[in-house]
């Protein structure tokens, strides 16, 4: 048995009390540092974690993991099936999404009944006009001339195709009766050798003409010059026996009765303008080979250029047959 001084026990109670210090000092770091790494982890987010991709346009005709998760890790990726047709869309919800997770085993999980994915479908649209155009251009190849237009009984349709395809219309075959002016068509979309959509149309060639028509309403008495006229393309099927296709024709004319801008001037629409009224005062020119002649007269009747109407001299009192020549003039010869 060891005797120990006080002085020993004293230097022993303190060595023993420093060592308890420094071992509590020791474990309060080593906890410390414990609970701040545990707060790094909870709030540091997952490297890998997905996010939901609420609303997506997609341009194949596949929908993809990716075109629901954003995220992903590289590589991680897969078909989940077929799209919707072009212009439709789908909606996936939270509980197909949660077994899509699983299976393919993306980090992500539902936070709400509501999560869901609105899937639609980039179209490319091909419009009338285009398809109009297409149309004409395969008439022409069939050797139809001149100006026309196509009607098929009805408005032309939009055709639509997925994004991922050109907004292209060809015409695969096409059928057109000489005469009849008609035709039968297959148009293919986007081209005859990639025929994703097909459209059967039939329809009739409307061929036109380009006439000369008044730029404004004109009436009787109104002389028509060459500024009162301009050019328009009317239908073919719409034009009669005397319709004026010859601007020369209307210069100098006046109508019968009141014409519209715009319209098909018939022949029986112009007479020559009224040079001369009845009862006015003219001048007759009396012509004998080279000698000319002229006296003072009075119109009997009204006349237009060229007509022959009945005069009298007033130096003679005599009654003649003369031919109007002008503004209030007429010729005897």
């Amino acid at each position: 048995m060891i005797d120990l001084s006080d002085e020993d026990i004293l230097e022993t109670r303190q060595m023993v009390l420093m060592i308890t210090r420094l071992a509590f000092r020791g474990l309060a770091i080593m906890l410390i540092g414990l609970y701040a790494l545990v707060m790094i982890l909870v709030n540091t987010p997952h490297v890998h974690a997905a996010t939901l991709i609420p609303q997506v346009a997609v341009s194949s005709d596949q929908v993809r993991l990716s075109d629901l998760f954003a995220d992903l890790p590289t590589g991680d990726d897969a078909i989940l099936g077929a799209a919707p047709a072009p212009g439709k869309t789908m909606v996936i919800g939270s509980r197909t999404l949660t077994r899509v997770a699983d299976l393919y085993h993306v980090d992500w999980k539902s936070g709400s009944p509501l999560d869901q994915v609105v899937v639609s479908r980039n179209v490319q649209s091909i419009p009338p006009e285009t398809i109009k155009e297409s149309l004409i251009n395969a008439l022409r190849a069939k050797g139809v001339t001149g100006e026309f237009d196509v009607s098929v009984g009805g408005a032309l349709p939009v055709i639509t195709l997925g994004g991922e395809e050109p907004a292209t219309v060809e015409v695969a075959q096409m059928n057109f009766t000489p005469g009849r002016d008609v035709f039968s068509a297959t148009l293919a979309a986007p081209s005859a050798q990639n025929p994703v959509k097909t459209l059967n149309i039939s329809g009739v060639v409307e061929k036109s003409e380009e006439i000369p028509v008044l730029k404004s309403a004109l009436k009787n008495g109104d002389v028509i010059g060459a500024a009162d006229i301009e050019w328009k393309n009317i239908p073919t099927k719409s034009m009669v026996y005397d319709t004026m296709t010859d601007a020369d024709q209307l210069i100098g004319k006046t109508p019968v009765r009141a014409l519209q801008a715009g319209e098909a001037v018939r022949k029986r629409d112009l007479i020559s303008p009224q040079l001369v009224a009845r009862g006015d005062e003219v001048i007759i020119e009396f012509v004998n080979g080279a000698m000319a002649l002229s006296v003072k007269g009075k119109a009997m009747q009204p006349g237009a250029e060229g007509d022959l109407i009945r005069v009298v001299n007033l130096s003679s009192n005599q009654s003649l047959r003369a031919e109007v020549v002008g503004d209030r003039m007429v010729r005897v010869q």
